[in-house]
């Protein structure tokens, strides 16, 4: 967890990573899947024969909403993420164009300043030698 407080982002990835351990979690036919026997990757019913429940499971209305609801929560957890990162960005963009700028301004401030000194300093060298020349 210490990479949560040095990259913002750690915690977003590592709740990617569960999520993303567990696919057949995600997956919406999973269990029509399950009930192919010979598929990779799934497992068939007991013996390899056809699992009727498991069949109706992934047909059910009521299950199906509710994957639909849970697809739309991550769907929306995603866009609140996106928004973060972009605002993220924006702002980083901001602070450089603002760093830009302040260097700017320091420059042109210490030119007029070096400039106003050099000015002065000839003024002064100037009533100097003038003074000198009355005497």
């Amino acid at each position: 967890m210490s990479n949560a407080t040095n990259e913002p982002w750690a915690a977003w990835a590592e709740s990617m990573q569960k999520m993303m351990s567990s696919p057949a979690a995600m997956n919406p036919f999973a269990g029509m899947m399950a009930a192919v026997p010979g598929m990779p990757g799934m497992s068939g019913a007991a013996g390899g024969g056809f699992d009727p429940k498991q069949f109706m499971k992934a047909l059910d209305p009521a299950e199906i909403d509710r994957r639909i609801q849970d697809l739309r929560a991550v769907e929306t957890w995603m866009k609140l993420s996106l928004s973060g990162l972009e605002m993220s960005i924006k702002t980083m963009e901001m602070q450089r164009d603002a760093y830009a700028s302040f260097n700017k301004m320091s420059e042109a401030a210490g030119k007029t300043v070096t400039e106003s000194a050099q000015a002065e300093t000839a003024s002064v060298k100037r009533a100097a030698r003038s003074n000198a020349r009355r005497r």
